[in-house]
């Protein structure tokens, strides 16, 4: 059944009200219900008062920006291979896919947004747009696991000898590993031109998606790679700065360690964006905790570390791209 111009704009105006409402729901239980809050505002009382606290948090909230205008560079730089898109306009898809994000599974609902913005074809969009969610777990997985060579020795420890020919073994494995992973992504053009070989016949319309992955430069992969390692410097530099300001002396080498772990974790876990919050806090205290042994009053400074990184990188950019969700066409008009 063909839809009316009038019944097509209504069901997107009702969607955008809905997504909004559904996200600003879900801050609201997240930062006001969730019993650890009440912990966080304690906390943050305590450090508030301190000029080198306030300067370190206008420090993090002046990075926030600059982490997803990293983000949308990456996303124009691949999306652009479909579609123009100006840099403000990029920037406004990014924030409102945020909003969105806020309430599906593993935050899928982050591309989704973006790609209901555009007026290109959707299937190649959400390639596009998966390609480089794909490049930041890279950075993510290669980051992590190279820090875990540094964390197994000293927080596993070995005691036997042939744990060190396990370790050895490990070295290699990840190494190869994390080449791999980089050289794969550098050669998914290749790689798509050549499924088309192997797809049925009656498959052959795949390829008609596939081909805008094929249309990618290696130039623009190694660059979208790049603005990918760049823009997880600076969240992890943001968490540190954080866990300094809650009172937390760490070496930046260890902290950059133990955050790349904790992250890596993450990455591994499936979760939605209102219990990112939760299993961040816990692993975040597991791994971060390592470092100061037995003191008890570490877990608090972690946790509102943890919470302070999600509101500023998460939930504040979601209000700002609910102005943004407008802009957003679940239904397309004829």
């Amino acid at each position: 059944m063909k839809l009316s111009a009038k019944v097509k704009k209504t069901l997107n105006s009702t969607a955008r009200i809905l997504i909004v409402a559904a996200s600003c729901w879900f801050i609201y239980r997240q930062v006001f219900v969730q019993a650890d809050f009440a912990q966080f505002r304690q906390q943050l009382a305590l450090n508030l008062q301190a000029g080198s606290f306030r300067l370190l948090l206008l420090a993090v909230l002046l990075m926030m920006p600059l982490n997803w205008l990293l983000e949308t560079v990456k996303w124009r730089s691949l999306i652009s291979y479909l579609e123009p898109v100006s840099l403000p306009s990029a920037f406004r898809s990014v924030l409102a896919g945020i909003t969105f994000s806020l309430f599906t599974p593993n935050r899928v609902g982050e591309f989704l947004g973006r790609i209901f913005t555009l007026r290109a074809n959707r299937i190649k969009s959400a390639l596009l747009t998966i390609a480089g969610s794909i490049s930041q777990l890279i950075v993510t997985l290669v980051a992590g696991m190279i820090a875990l060579l540094f964390f197994i020795p000293q927080y596993a420890g070995f005691s036997e000898g042939w744990q060190d020919y396990l370790y050895a073994g490990l070295v290699i494995f990840i190494l190869l590993f994390s080449l791999l992973l980089i050289l794969f992504f550098l050669k998914v053009p290749v790689i798509t031109a050549r499924l088309d070989k192997l797809i049925r016949p009656k498959w052959r319309r795949m390829n008609l998606y596939l081909i805008v992955i094929e249309r990618v430069g290696r130039r623009t992969l190694g660059g979208v790679l790049l603005l990918s390692a760049l823009r997880y410097l600076v969240f992890s530099a943001q968490f540190y700065l954080l866990l300094r300001a809650f009172g937390l002396n760490i070496p930046y080498p260890q902290a950059m360690m133990l955050i790349s772990v904790t992250y890596f974790v993450m990455a591994a876990i499936p979760t939605v964006a209102l219990a990112d919050l939760g299993i961040r806090g816990s692993v975040s205290i597991y791994f971060i905790g390592m470092f100061f042994g037995s003191r008890g009053d570490v877990a608090a400074s972690i946790l509102s570390a943890s919470t302070m990184i999600w509101m500023i990188n998460l939930a504040l950019p979601a209000l700002f791209g609910a102005l943004f969700i407008r802009k957003i066409s679940i239904i397309r008009k004829s």
